[in-house]
């Protein structure tokens, strides 16, 4: 009697693993979506060529094409420059396309040992560093404790205009509060973050073009992720990079969330067609004309007021998807993991109700988060239950032949093309060579991913909770232009 509800409960597993695998099938069929590379590149070089006196606004593809970061068809596509921290190559943009860059850098508790690296990561791009300007953010209460000259100091001596901007205030201390509640910290992608960068753009101001994005210290780049991002926004309102865990070697947590982060950016529904929930996000670029308009939808569509005064034409807040990957850090600890990733996962759940969403792109948002939260609360049950059926077969107490081992063998293939296309995205994002790569490809198995995913039942439980207790952001203050 409990082995045959053991083989029905099975069934009902593989059935719903059936359901998630043709949702992976869709979101795998429709990549990429938007990408910004070499080719996008090439596009924008070939407009200025044709009209030097002006900047190219040419319409962006539509549809697919390959991630490769090159193209063969193109005369000025060049392989991507290896995602190292040294000085880059030479930029390979005129001067005219070149515009302002101001980096917002986050810091808090222990991210202060990071901040020299994270400095010297931008001061390496290919983009010039004289057109970069840095802003490192922290809370008073933490500059009393730590001395971060010599990291600042650094980051002049590359060439970067260094600035340091000390937030304290009701928000930030409100938004401390929470993160200590609901368990987060003050690490990436927290409140406490979320809150700084927004104060520290309301004591800025930018030229409409300039350009802002925000780089949490910690995080690396790949030397041309500036040089890209400037001419992704040439076709696109706003261009976010892809992500993964850099600090692979620090455990087993963060080998693990490089594979699974790096897949996730991959996807489309959650990258392109979907703007920022926040005016400021790590990886994001955008002009402070369209931070400023972002802001100003928002505010409307909660008051039901209408912006005057003209803005320039928008395309729609289309969102380009840069191919590289920023190496953020990944906490070493299962319990700081669990509470990072519970804040990514409320936030996941808190965009697509944004008023200034179009209804496509909250359902594919809403479709292609739904499928990867599935897919890990269906192994909490799946794998457990799975274990028990193929011991059961092996000693030959049920059988998996006929229709339900057509379906055992159809889930199978799409979670080993999950694995695989998986490891390739890591391999793309984590520069590893030799004993270091055979490792990572050991460790970083169908089986330990498959345990991976199963832990975000957890963070996802945590966040649905924090939802149903109406845990909220604080208010966000607008960008100011001059």
């Amino acid at each position: 009697m409990l082995l045959k509800a053991v083989v029905a409960a099975f069934v009902v597993t593989q059935v719903g693993y059936l359901v998630v695998n043709c949702g992976l099938v869709v979101l795998f069929a429709r990549r990429p979506v938007d990408a910004v590379d070499e080719r996008t590149l090439g596009r924008v070089l070939e407009g200025t060529v044709a009209d030097p006196k002006r900047r190219p606004r040419r319409p962006r593809p539509r549809g697919g094409g390959d991630h490769s970061s090159s193209s063969s068809g193109d005369p000025t596509a060049r392989p991507a420059p290896p995602v190292d921290h040294n000085f880059g190559p030479d930029c390979r943009l005129p001067a005219r396309l070149r515009r302002r860059i101001h980096v917002f850098v986050p810091v808090a508790g222990d991210r202060w040992d990071s901040l020299e690296g994270t400095l010297a990561s931008i001061a390496g791009q290919t983009y010039p560093a004289s057109q970069v300007s840095v802003a490192v953010v922290y809370g008073l209460e933490d500059r009393a404790a730590v001395d971060p000259s010599d990291a600042v100091e650094s980051g002049r001596a590359n060439g970067l205009a260094v600035s340091l901007i000390g937030i304290d205030g009701e928000i930030v201390t409100d938004a401390r509060v929470t993160d200590r509640r609901a368990g987060t910290g003050g690490g990436s992608g927290s409140r406490t973050e979320a809150a700084a960068l927004s104060e520290a753009l309301a004591t800025r101001s930018f030229a409409a073009d300039d350009i802002v994005t925000a780089c949490v210290a910690g995080t690396r780049l790949p030397v041309d992720a500036f040089e890209l991002a400037v001419v992704g926004l040439e076709e696109y309102d706003i261009v976010r990079a892809k992500r993964t865990a850099g600090n692979v070697h620090d455990g087993p947590v963060p080998l693990l969330e490089s594979m699974g982060s790096a897949v996730r950016s991959d996807l489309p529904s959650t990258n392109a067609g979907s703007e920022p929930c926040r005016p400021l996000e790590e990886g994001t670029f955008a002009t402070a004309r369209v931070l400023n308009d972002l802001e100003g939808r928002r505010r409307d569509d909660a008051t039901g007021a209408t912006t005057r005064g003209g803005t320039e034409p928008r395309r729609n807040g289309a969102v380009g998807v840069l191919d590289r990957y920023l190496r953020t850090r990944c906490p070493t600890a299962i319990d700081a993991w669990v509470q990072q990733s519970r804040q990514q996962v409320r936030d996941s759940y808190r965009c697509p109700h944004a008023p200034d969403r179009s209804r496509s792109d909250r359902v594919r948002f809403v479709a292609g988060t739904a499928v990867m939260h599935l897919l890990a609360v269906t192994n909490v049950v799946g794998i457990p239950l799975a274990i028990a059926v193929l011991v059961s077969a092996a000693l030959g107490w049920v059988s998996l032949a006929g229709p339900l081992g057509v379906l055992v063998a159809c889930n199978a293939a799409v979670w080993a093309y999950y694995s695989v296309v998986a490891y390739r995205a890591a391999r793309d994002a984590v520069p590893l060579e030799g004993w270091a790569r055979l490792r990572y490809a050991l460790v970083s198995s169908p089986l330990a991913h498959a345990l991976y995913v199963t832990l975000w039942a957890v963070p996802i439980a945590l966040a649905l909770c924090d939802i149903v207790r109406g845990d909220e952001p604080p208010a966000r203050p607008s960008v100011t232009e001059r």
